[in-house]
């Protein structure tokens, strides 16, 4: 018989050592988590090592945007302009809510004050058709008559310093109600900034 049909006992062991390697390459794959089919098997977030996790999403942060707006204070026997940041968005109540706090601790050390002495003199602001309309209680006539006119002014010259606001009606109840004038009159109806214009500090 040839030799062909007999194969030596040499290349029945180079064939065997052959087949032992693969069979070894293979167990070693699949021991390193590897399939043999080629199949992406995902692994636990807990089970990857430290310096190979993905960055954890960061937190958003909430930015505050804030408006300026403009309110008017006493100095003297005239008003002055004062620039306050407000949390936006801005509204008529919400600036009207400033004006009764008052001047700042700083504004009042540079000799502001407000001619509103009690913000619960005031009970309700709203806008109606670009005019604003201011309910006063009763106790408003309790401030003294210099006063008057000064807190009006306050109230006109900020309100008006807003987008639509053109005018500013006066009630107490449900009744529209007069108010001084910085000339010594009293208003007849809604008054304009035109009406206060000339107690503004042009320098404020």
């Amino acid at each position: 018989m040839s030799d062909r049909l007999h194969p030596s006992p040499s290349g029945t062991l180079l064939r065997t050592f052959v087949v032992g390697l693969a069979l070894a390459g293979a167990l070693t794959m699949s021991a390193c988590g590897v399939p043999a089919d080629g199949t992406a098997i995902a692994v636990p977030t807990g089970e990857i090592p430290e310096g190979l996790q993905p960055d954890a999403p960061q937190p958003q942060q909430r930015i505050s945007a804030t408006e300026l707006v403009d309110l008017w204070f006493v100095d003297g026997a005239r008003l002055q302009k004062r620039r306050h940041p407000l949390q936006a968005p801005v509204g008529i109540q919400e600036t009207m809510a400033e004006l009764l706090l008052g001047p700042t601790e700083v504004e009042q050390r540079s000799g502001l004050r407000s001619a509103i002495p009690d913000p619960a003199v005031i009970s309700d602001v709203a806008a109606v058709r670009g005019v604003a309309q201011v309910t006063l209680k009763s106790t408003f006539a309790e401030i003294p008559a210099s006063d008057q006119v000064l807190a009006i002014g306050q109230i006109v010259l900020t309100l008006t310093d807003l987008r639509g606001i053109g005018r500013v009606r006066f009630l107490v109840g449900d009744n529209e109600v007069p108010v001084p004038l910085p000339t010594g009159e009293v208003s007849d109806g809604a008054v304009s900034r035109d009406d206060f214009v000339a107690m503004a500090d042009s320098s404020g």
